[in-house]
């Protein structure tokens, strides 16, 4: 037996263990306490670094023009609004009826795992639209894909074009062989839309003409809220640069490109507060704006996640969903409302649930 072969049965029998112990109760339950303690280290770290920079420097900091909230209202409403559009060019019905699902959708993304809300979803329209269960799962499979897909190339396009264009000061990153690696990820991007239109059939049960469409209401999204992103922070602190908002904002898409990592604002907030010496920036403003938008952002996600659920329960209509262990859903009566979700990961981590 060749060493590539014994290779291959050692990563075989890898993959089985670890699909058996992500799927055994213990398993899920140190996954979960893995992913708290992760941002709990993270929470520590940033209370460590705001105490060295001075709390009541960053309170002065914190954003006073009207603006900024507008903005961060405005972004925070786009992704559900296009899901409940996407769902409803799908299902064929109104974005209204679909957009409170889209609301509690956004939140277990969000703030639970990546794709749990995914499984909420699926329950909720499983209840609701009386479809059946497989046509809702595909569906729900064919978004996901089409939306990892699409802000994988809008990320990786934006990268190359900042690095192209000299407004991000990358050169300590990709070193002397900047042009290799962004042809080489050009190729392999190329490489795999390729294989994506070669193997549609056998990889999407949506038509080609919804696909096209939902991936264009993903492309303006995804560019909706990054230009809203970088005029949040310009409204706040005008004084600063575009190129280093810019800086900012490719920092913030190589964070949600990495899989599996939960609060990823608060790891943003990180990286932004160590960037800021390197681009001559007040520590003090950045922590400001992006910890007010993170506080923001958790209390918008628990109040309207409060009122939805509320309302589901006096429509006698909850969907089930993924308890806190990410343990297997299982369908709960139409009167009781869903337990605080998780779930595990899909296709992809998301840049999508911004």
């Amino acid at each position: 037996m060749t060493i590539r072969q014994k290779l291959r049965i050692r990563l075989a029998r890898l993959r089985v263990w670890w699909r058996q112990f992500a799927d055994s109760q213990r398993g899920q339950r140190i996954l979960w306490w893995l992913r708290q303690l992760l941002t709990a280290a993270v929470v520590g770290y940033l209370v460590y670094r705001l105490s060295q920079i001075g709390w009541v420097e960053i309170w002065h900091s914190l954003p006073r023009t009207p603006w900024f909230y507008i903005i961060f209202a405005g972004m925070y409403l786009i992704l559900p609004t296009f899901q409940a559009l996407i769902f409803g060019l799908i299902w064929s019905l109104s974005p209204l009826k679909i957009f409170p699902a889209s609301l509690k959708k956004r939140v277990y993304n969000k703030d639970v795992l990546s794709y749990s809300g995914d499984v909420y979803l699926y329950f909720w329209a499983r209840e609701r639209l009386k479809r059946p269960g497989r046509e809702i799962m595909h569906a729900i499979k064919d978004n996901a894909i089409v939306s990892s897909v699409t802000s994988t190339l809008v990320a990786f396009g934006l990268l190359a074009a900042f690095l192209f264009s000299g407004v991000v000061a990358v050169p300590e990153i990709v070193g002397d062989h900047g042009m290799l690696y962004v042809v080489g990820t050009a190729l392999v991007l190329g490489v795999l839309v390729a294989a994506g239109v070669r193997f549609r059939r056998n990889v999407f049960w949506l038509s080609g003409r919804l696909l096209i469409g939902i991936s264009a209401l993903h492309l303006i999204r995804l560019l909706a809220v990054m230009s809203l992103q970088v005029l949040e922070w310009e409204v706040v602190i005008p004084e600063v640069e575009l190129e280093v908002w810019f800086t900012y904002l490719a920092v913030q898409i190589m964070v949600t490109r990495i899989p599996f990592l939960p609060s990823r604002d608060l790891v943003f907030l990180a990286f932004g507060i160590e960037l800021a010496g390197a681009v001559q920036v007040s520590r003090a403003a950045i922590a400001g704006v992006l910890g007010v938008h993170s506080v923001l952002d958790k209390g918008l996600n628990l109040l309207l996640f409060s009122a939805v659920s509320a309302w589901d329960r006096r429509l006698g209509d909850g969907a089930a969903v993924p308890d806190v262990n990410g343990a297997a859903p299982q369908p709960e009566p139409a009167v009781k409302a869903p337990e605080e979700p998780a779930s595990a990961d899909s296709t992809a981590a998301a840049v999508d649930e911004n």
